[in-house]
């Protein structure tokens, strides 16, 4: 695990650190992080209303911010290459279970959150990257965090923008959801052979 660099000065501020991580939160989804956009619009294809996409959404926030703080704080390690595959695994599941299911497994809700743990490791690597020193450690990681959250949040506000008028409808997964999770469940596998090598 890359170990981080304490030299940012003890007395930064917050005005400073907080606007900083938020944007590199942000920044980490949108534009950057392709991966994680996949995974969400995977959690939002499936979601045929706003309860069953929050309950999603908020089991994968409590996963990643878990291990993101684990790892930071040196408790929890895994190689990149490990987790970059992983992630690809659950892009690849996620899409493609939704191409034979209309709602939530029993099992959905679980796998979502052991997907969240290790896009929580994804998350960490991010963070690690940036210099803070340790006055400034959990400020940062929480306007971290909170510039995940919003990137994710605006994912889904552009995908549902983008399918509002076709949500409801009853040919919405034979048009939309399936077809799109099929370039999603495309995506990940490719990445994961990818990745591996």
């Amino acid at each position: 695990m890359t170990r981080l660099l304490f030299s940012v000065p003890a007395a930064a501020s917050l005005s400073v650190v907080v606007p900083k991580f938020l944007v590199l939160g942000f920044t980490h989804i949108l534009p950057g992080g392709l991966d994680h956009i996949l995974f969400i619009l995977g959690l939002f294809l499936l979601a045929r209303d706003a309860v069953t996409l929050l309950f999603q959404v908020t089991l994968f926030t409590i996963a990643h911010s878990l291990t993101l703080g684990l790892s930071l704080v040196g408790w929890l390690s895994l190689p990149t290459q490990w987790v970059e595959v992983a992630i690809a695994l659950s892009i690849a599941f996620v899409a493609v279970e939704n191409l034979f299911r209309d709602k939530l497994s029993k099992w959905r809700p679980w796998m979502i959150f052991s997907f969240g743990l290790i896009h929580g490791l994804g998350f960490a690597h991010t963070f690690q990257e940036t210099s803070v020193d340790a006055a400034s450690l959990i400020p940062a990681l929480f306007s971290f965090n909170v510039g995940i959250e919003a990137g994710q949040l605006t994912v889904i506000g552009i995908a549902w923008a983008v399918v509002a008028a076709w949500w409801k409808r009853d040919d919405y997964s034979r048009l939309i959801a399936r077809p799109a999770s099929a370039v999603i469940a495309a995506v990940g596998i490719y990445w994961v052979v990818e990745r591996s090598l």
